[in-house]
């Protein structure tokens, strides 16, 4: 019978799942899932679990990577209990160390387990370290792990609709703009109207931390890009062929990640 596991990650704002066979390289995409934790409530993710409950006899494990409040992934254990009420759920947690990355945190709790589970992703392009990942989601992330395969640390900062929103909620003048696009404009402009000004400076805050840590790490070989505004932000850096380090652009970075993590729990 052939394996499957489920892979849930619960982000600040939205859920992202797949369903794959953890000893093979399979596609992310074929089973893969994604809903608003605001639409958790509705219908949509139940009917959702049930088009994937046939996979219901080989699914041995689920494995849940959570950085929402409890509420949400209390949510989740419901439908998942209810939909694979046989499946083992594990909860996947940072820790200091792993087979082939050491984790330099202080306090392994203090990282947010979606990096962790991301930096673990990024084996899968670059087993042997020196590379970035960016994660450009509600925060943005920036984490290193060097040659050595370990993990230096990293930078967060305020996302692209976390920014909008502050300067629309905390400004009396300033427009809302946390759910509009930044839209093609040169890289250095300067905006010439209010909503220009905000969008480009948004954008280009995101772009300059980016550069800032490419530039700290001149001997990098890859740049992993990920997060709902990876493509947004990714269009506006200079392209792999002008660089000395390999751009990928990869929407199930901590998916890989849970996958990593199974593999060493469960060899096969």
């Amino acid at each position: 019978m052939d394996t499957k596991i489920l892979l849930l990650d619960i982000g600040n704002s939205r859920s992202k799942w797949t369903i794959i066979n953890p000893y093979l390289d399979e596609d992310f995409h074929a089973h893969f899932g994604a809903i608003n934790n605001a639409e958790l409530a509705s219908n949509e993710v139940s009917l959702q679990l049930t088009n994937l409950s046939k996979y219901q006899p080989e699914l041995k494990h689920i494995i849940i990577c959570n950085v929402a409040d409890q509420y949400v992934e209390n949510l989740w254990r419901q439908f998942l209990t209810r939909h694979f009420p046989n499946t083992l759920i594990q909860a996947f947690l940072s820790e200091l160390s792993h087979p082939q990355i050491h984790n330099n945190y202080h306090e392994s709790k203090d990282l947010g387990n979606d990096r962790w589970a991301a930096i673990l992703g990024g084996l899968h392009f670059a087993h042997k370290g020196n590379y970035m990942v960016v994660n450009c989601g509600t925060a943005m992330t920036i984490d290193y792990v060097d040659e050595g395969l370990i993990f230096q640390g990293g930078w967060i900062i305020p996302g692209m609709n976390l920014m909008l929103h502050s300067l629309g909620s905390k400004t009396a003048l300033l427009p809302n703009l946390s759910h509009q696009d930044p839209y093609p404009m040169k890289y250095g402009e300067l905006g010439n109207s209010t909503q220009d000004a905000i969008l480009q400076g948004v954008l280009h805050a995101q772009i300059g931390a980016i550069e800032i840590a490419l530039k700290k790490h001149p001997q990098l070989a890859q740049l992993i890009l990920s997060g709902g505004n990876s493509a947004v932000i990714g269009q506006y850096l200079p392209p792999s062929h002008l660089q000395h380090y390999e751009i990928i652009q990869d929407p199930y970075i901590v998916l890989r990640g849970l996958r990593e993590w199974h593999r060493q729990l469960h060899p096969a």
